[in-house]
């Protein structure tokens, strides 16, 4: 056991029994809240905290109170300053996925069918507002949310097992249970995703601000509203269990948060966190902007979005004027930057197209990723036609693992034009009315346009500008489209992008955490209709509409073509997941990856496991560097929120 780990455990101990004997605990907080309780607007620590305090053991030692964290983000949606809070999730991965330990969930347990699943909150965790966090805010998301089918939220996978819905229900004021129709072995490290935070499932919500929103418990005519006040990051009204709580909202300009004076977790000191007072986030329109503030010294971390491996060396260079530090943590990317076909295209002729292995094939072949590893990521990492994250344990675990990593990694690889160009003749892509671009097998003729983020980081637009032009050099006519990440989404829920720009593919641990890139299960990446058609069976939307067309359902949705690849990868993924046993679910995933190597390329990659440049201020203490992380990072997911995992709330200002 890690022995931060380890340390965390025998304090936790230590004040659990000095609890247990009686003995008084001495709490303390931060200046800026002890006015408060002065001023008779809070109550004192001791009635703040739950009755046993999450501990946080400090990086390198305790740290001081107070300062402002000032960022930069060009996410309108304030995605980043999400990723770096964990106090809305009830387990915690730490050590970069590695570990597993409670939140604002103190224990569980499962029969040993891992059918049955019961967990035990922490008594008296509160929401920012002061109200006592307890059963009735799952339930009412479970109840009131989740299985209303008047709601957006799907009843999330986690939750189904053997084609059925979990049963979910409160055993008291802090205890639930969940009990399967099969086995559910996988919950608890799918319970360390990031819920409540706008990626995922939200698992908790504040009941008893959010039931004066819901037409069943008000006068409202739809959920409109309710949504909009659920939004806790632009909502300083909606409580939150994070470390810090929004207190003002100005769109597109700043968001400002301050510490939670009921966040749940103490030190090793019992000084309760976090350490910093309050982070100070604002909005500009690119990242160029955010380069300019970091050099002339402005800001304190600075992770999302990330700086370039282009970037390096002037950032290096004006460290010492500009009084910052510059680390390299792991992307843990299976690959950056990444393009995928619709598979679920809205004209038939493409979507036909688009589902030729020879025709994906021809577009990786086709791509210079030589000159990509060399001038956007500087010869870091490796090229890749695009696998899952290398971290993934599913590849460390037997040698069947790592030969089929190496072998995902390495097809259709190499920069071969004379290859690409082939495979397109061999399927009648050829110019057929001789104005030098190769037309569909009909005639009609072809245009790939690559549906990319405006805002997006500099890699990769970067990336997507070589893809062009390389596509262009084997006569494949290619646009780039460019749009507002709003827009990208509209396209994406509904399924009608052509050839999708993405961030790249990392997502988890191991497979079956996240398994949407792997197996279509929502409506999302590669094939969105048949995701979620996935996403609704054996809930009670899986037969709402289905006497209109797939993209008039709600959510658009189209059964898989039986026996294809998703239908195929979606039945295999139905197996492992309920699987006890670790070894064979290994085999599972193993299938799966099989699948994606002879019929695949689905998504198509280019450079895997390059490092993410980070630059902290030199007042910045107990953030972690390359040898305190166990993987030396693992950024890129979305689901693994970081820097969350590193706990934040540990950091503070040597002034």
């Amino acid at each position: 056991m890690h022995k931060r780990r380890l340390l965390c455990l025998l304090i936790g101990l230590l004040m659990t029994l000095s609890v247990a004997s009686g003995l008084a605990l001495a709490y303390n907080e931060a200046p800026m809240l002890q006015d408060q309780v002065q001023a008779g607007l809070l109550p004192p620590v001791d009635e703040r905290l739950p009755e046993q305090p999450l501990v946080i053991t400090p990086l390198r030692e305790v740290g001081k109170y107070g300062g402002t964290w000032v960022r930069w983000t060009t996410s309108r949606s304030w995605s980043y300053v999400r990723m770096l809070m964990y106090g809305h999730s009830p387990i915690r991965w730490v050590d970069d996925g590695m570990g597993i330990e409670p939140n604002w969930v103190e224990s569980w347990e499962s029969n040993p069918e891992a059918t049955i699943w019961t967990f035990k909150l922490r008594k008296g965790v509160r929401w920012s507002d002061g109200h006592p966090l307890t059963t009735d805010d799952l339930m009412f998301w479970w109840n009131d949310m989740v299985l209303n089918l008047e709601m957006s939220d799907p009843v999330p996978d986690i939750f189904i097992a053997g084609g059925e819905t979990a049963r979910v229900e409160a055993l008291d004021e802090y205890t639930v249970q969940v009990t399967y129709k099969e086995p559910a072995p996988l919950l608890i490290e799918r319970l360390c995703m990031w819920p409540n935070a706008g990626h995922g499932e939200r698992l908790i919500v504040p009941a008893h601000y959010l039931k004066q929103f819901h037409p069943d418990y008000s006068d409202a005519e739809n959920f409109e509203i309710f949504e909009e006040k659920m939004e806790w990051w632009v909502n300083p009204e909606c409580p939150v269990l994070t470390e810090w709580m929004p207190v003002e909202h100005q769109p597109a300009r700043r968001l400002i948060l301050q510490r939670n004076p009921y966040y749940y977790a103490v030190d090793t000191e019992g000084n309760q966190l976090p350490y910093i007072d309050t982070i100070e986030v604002n909005y500009v329109e690119d990242m160029e902007m955010i380069k300019l503030r970091l050099l002339n010294g402005e800001g304190h971390m600075q992770l999302r979005p990330y700086m370039a491996m282009s970037d390096l060396a002037m950032f290096q260079k004006n460290a010492a004027n500009a009084g910052y530090r510059i680390h390299l943590w792991n992307s843990g990317s299976g690959t950056g930057p990444i393009v995928y076909p619709n598979w679920n295209h809205p004209d038939p002729d493409k979507q036909g197209l688009y589902r030729m292995p020879e025709f994906r094939r021809a577009l990786s072949l086709a791509m210079n990723r030589p000159r990509m590893h060399k001038m956007v990521h500087y010869t870091t990492g490796e090229p890749t036609t695009g696998t899952f994250s290398p971290n993934a344990i599913e590849f460390h675990r037997t040698e069947i693992g790592k030969a089929l990593y190496e072998e995902w990694r390495d097809m259709y690889v190499e920069y071969n034009p004379k290859g690409a160009q082939a495979l397109l003749d061999s399927i009648g892509v050829v110019d057929q009315d001789g104005d030098g671009w190769r037309d569909l097998p009909n005639g009609k003729p072809l245009t790939l346009r690559i549906d990319m983020d405006s805002a997006a980081e500099k890699i990769y637009t970067q990336t997507s500008e070589m893809t062009k032009v390389d596509w262009e050099a084997i006569g494949i006519k290619t646009l780039l489209n460019p749009m507002d990440g709003s827009q990208l989404s509209i396209m994406d829920q509904t399924a009608t992008f052509d050839i999708r720009d993405s961030w790249g593919l990392s997502d988890g641990p191991n497979f079956l955490v996240f398994p949407q890139w792997v197996a279509p299960i929502d409506l999302s990446r590669w094939a969105p209709l048949n995701g979620a058609w996935y996403s609704v069976q054996g809930t009670a939307k899986a037969t709402l509409d289905l006497d209109k067309a797939p993209r008039d359902r709600t959510p658009p949705r189209e059964a898989p073509e039986p026996g294809g690849p998703v239908d195929r990868l979606q039945k295999i993924y139905d197996q492992a997941k309920i699987e006890p046993d670790e070894a064979k679910r290994d085999e599972f995933v193993h299938q799966m990856i099989q699948i994606h190597i002879e019929e695949g390329p689905f998504f198509i990659g280019s450079v895997a496991l390059f490092p993410r440049p980070v630059v902290f201020s030199n007042k910045m203490r107990n953030v972690p560097d390359g040898p305190d992380l166990p993987l030396g990072g693992y950024t890129d997911p979305w689901i693994m929120s970081y820097p969350a995992i590193t706990n934040p709330a540990q950091y503070w200002f040597d002034e």
